[in-house]
């Protein structure tokens, strides 16, 4: 069996020339994805969740005549470097719901296109809303064989949670049941998630959402598989043939920028005890609620109960945001230890002292061993890390 680190929800800026996601950096391409920041990073597997645009398409069609990725029987695309690639679509339902469609071929984006391409104004751009229902997602996710996944659940920016309802078995009833998994977002974790009765029967991913270099592998998940391709990975996210996720690792929740309610008149995150559905301090009732805040008001229980099974979620802050470490920092812990995952995960913590200080040494361990201090985020606000916190 293979340890999988994967990111499974990065975007890209531009591919072919032309602009792909929008608010994503033009810097950020298909190529660099797969070349630079998965290794750099440490991920053995990314996922793209523009592969449906033309524009990425087209680049995935010119990286396999070029012989840089292969595409793979068993589904997905490796690359010549070892990074498996996983092609996705995110798009956004009538509902204004955020999914994500996991695709194994080229053969299923072209399908995919062909089915959006009267539903949609621009085949070139990503996330898009597109004319159909989330019940007709699941049937057309079924028709490509692809896995659906309702993209950052929780947030109040198109979280199916966040936003939409209570408990999707109220408005997916049957088609539930062909709902595998589902995308935690960066303000919430394991045991918020399962606080919520219905979450029991959903695979947890940790993504990072990526619209930047920067940003990818913020979060990830560690797979449990037989080979690298795209049935291996459905099998994890099934939970069967002996394959799963055994690790999520997030931001702490905290630093999440819909972590806490907001209010846009008077710039204030709340911090009192969660649900604040109404400002304190100005009164409106206006408010961004904030992730926390929407789980506490629609939870079952107080504390979690989670499933048998359900894989230890470790709280990760990325190494650019800890307190000390600017980019020259950076730059050396990467070049004596190879990627972040290495430094995050692996790496004596004696090593980590010799190359970087006591301080940040320390602030390393911690971090690994339970919840550093943070000034919590809010109404897309990122949360920060309290320089004094270890």
């Amino acid at each position: 069996m293979l340890n999988i680190y994967g990111d499974l929800h990065i975007h890209i800026g531009t591919a072919a020339g032309q602009a792909v996601k929008i608010t994503a950096s033009r810097n950020l391409d298909l190529r660099t994805v797969v070349f630079q920041d998965a290794p750099g990073k440490g991920l053995d597997m990314v996922g793209i969740v523009d592969a449906g645009t033309l524009p990425v398409t087209y680049e995935i069609e010119q990286m396999i005549l070029s012989g840089e990725i292969r595409e793979l029987q068993q589904g997905g695309f490796l690359a010549r470097n070892g990074v498996l690639l996983i092609a996705a679509c995110e798009l956004e339902s009538l509902e204004g719901v955020h999914w994500i469609i996991f695709l194994p071929y080229l053969k299923s984006l072209k399908e995919y296109q062909r089915f959006i391409r009267s539903r949609v104004h621009n085949m070139q751009l990503s996330t898009q809303r597109i004319r159909i229902k989330a019940r007709e997602l699941v049937n057309l996710s079924c028709i490509l064989d692809g896995i659906l996944c309702p993209a950052h659940a929780f947030t109040p920016h198109k979280g199916a949670y966040g936003v939409w309802v209570e408990r999707l078995a109220a408005v997916m009833e049957q088609d539930l049941q062909q709902i595998r998994a589902i995308e935690l977002g960066l303000s919430a974790d394991t045991d918020m998630a399962d606080t919520i009765e219905e979450t029991r029967r959903f695979t947890f991913l940790s993504n990072s959402d990526a619209h930047s270099s920067a940003n990818i592998g913020r979060e990830y998940n560690l797979f449990r598989m037989g080979d690298k391709n795209f049935e291996e990975f459905r099998y994890c996210v099934e939970n069967s043939q002996g394959r799963r996720i055994t690790a999520n690792y997030g931001m702490d929740p905290q630093l999440g920028k819909y972590h806490r309610s907001y209010c846009p008149a008077c710039s204030t995150i709340a911090s009192d005890e969660p649900p604040v559905l109404e400002c304190r301090k100005c009164g409106s009732d206006k408010l961004i609620i904030g992730v926390h805040d929407r789980i506490a008001l629609i939870k079952d229980r107080d504390q979690p109960y989670h499933p048998v099974g359900r894989p230890p979620y470790y709280y990760r802050v990325p190494l650019k945001q800890l307190p000390g470490v600017g980019p020259q920092m950076h730059k050396k812990l990467l070049t004596y230890f190879e990627n972040e995952i290495n430094v995050m995960e692996k790496v004596p913590v004696e090593d980590i002292a010799r190359i970087a200080g006591e301080d940040i040494a320390a602030m390393i361990i911690k971090m690994r061993k339970s919840r550093l201090q943070i000034i919590p985020g809010g109404g897309g606000h990122y949360g920060k890390v309290k320089k004094n916190s270890h």
